[in-house]
C-alpha cells in the first residue's frame, strides 16, 4: 500500500518562479549574497518579505520548488531549480531552505529562459506574457513575476523541470562562486559568505522593534546598510 509521502513524490510539484534582478552596478554595497547557494538558503536577508516570502503566506511554499531566474542584459536565465523545500520561521522574517545545497549553473551555461529575440529553452513561458503591457519579452517577463507568488501553469512547470534536468545531465558548468551565476560582475564580493549567512540569521531573530525592522525593509523591498547588504 502507497504511503502518503510515495503518493505525494507522483505528484508534479508546484513550481514558483523567484525573479532576481540585474545587480546594481552604481551601488558599491551591492553584493547581492542571497540566495546562499552553499548552504541551501533564499530569504533570510529580508528580501521579497512584503511578496514571495510574506511571513503570512510562507507556509504554502512548503513542498514546492523555487525556479531561480536571473536576469541580464536583454535575457533572462534559468540558474537554479530546487528540490522541493521546507520552511523556517525566523523572528522577523522567513527563510526557504532544501537539501542538498548545490551550486547554480554560471549565468553563461545556464538554460535561457528568455531573450529579446524571442530565443528560449522553455519556449512554453511566451504563453505567460499575453496581454502584458511592455516593449520587450524581457520587460514583459519582469513585469509579471518581479513579485509573483502564483506556481507555474503545470505544462510550463514540467517543461521548465525536464530543460533543467537536461542541462545537468549534460554536465553543463556550475559555479565555483555565487558570482558566477550573476550576469556581470558585481560592485561588492561576499567573500566570507558563511559568516554573512550566519550575521543574516541572527539579524532576523535580532530583539529589534518591528517598526525598526520594517523601516529598514523599505529601501526598494531590501535592507541595504555598511554591514548588511540585502539585495533581491
Amino acid at each position: 500500500m502507497e504511503t502518503s509521502n510515495q503518493i505525494s513524490d507522483m505528484i508534479d510539484p508546484t513550481v514558483i518562479v523567484v525573479y532576481l534582478r540585474q545587480p546594481c552596478t552604481t551601488d558599491p554595497y551591492e553584493s547581492r549574497a542571497d540566495p546562499y547557494w552553499e548552504f541551501g538558503s533564499f530569504g533570510c536577508t529580508g528580501c521579497h518579505s512584503h511578496n514571495l516570502m510574506s511571513l503570512k503566506k510562507l507556509e504554502e511554499l512548503r513542498g514546492c520548488r523555487l525556479a531561480f531566474v536571473q536576469g541580464g542584459r536583454g535575457e533572462i536565465r534559468l540558474v537554479y531549480l530546487t528540490p522541493r523545500v521546507d520552511i523556517r520561521y525566523h523572528l522577523h522574517r522567513g527563510e526557504v531552505v532544501w537539501q542538498p545545497p548545490e551550486m547554480p549553473f554560471t549565468f553563461t551555461s545556464a538554460p535561457i529562459l528568455m531573450n529579446n529575440e524571442c530565443q528560449s529553452d522553455v519556449p512554453s513561458v511566451f504563453d505567460l506574457l499575453d496581454n502584458v503591457n511592455r516593449s520587450t519579452p524581457c520587460a514583459k517577463f519582469a513585469s509579471k513575476f518581479r513579485s509573483r507568488r502564483t506556481p507555474l501553469p503545470t505544462y510550463v512547470a514540467r517543461e521548465l523541470t525536464k530543460v533543467y534536468e537536461q542541462f545537468s545531465n549534460l554536465k553543463e558548468p556550475r559555479a565555483k562562486s555565487y558570482v558566477e551565476a550573476m550576469p556581470y560582475e558585481l560592485p561588492k564580493i561576499d567573500r566570507e559568505r558563511r559568516k554573512s549567512y550566519e550575521e543574516n540569521l541572527a539579524f532576523s531573530n535580532a530583539t529589534h522593534s518591528r517598526r525598526r525592522i520594517s523601516s529598514l525593509n523599505m529601501t526598494k523591498g531590501c535592507t541595504k546598510t555598511r554591514r548588511f547588504t540585502k539585495s533581491c
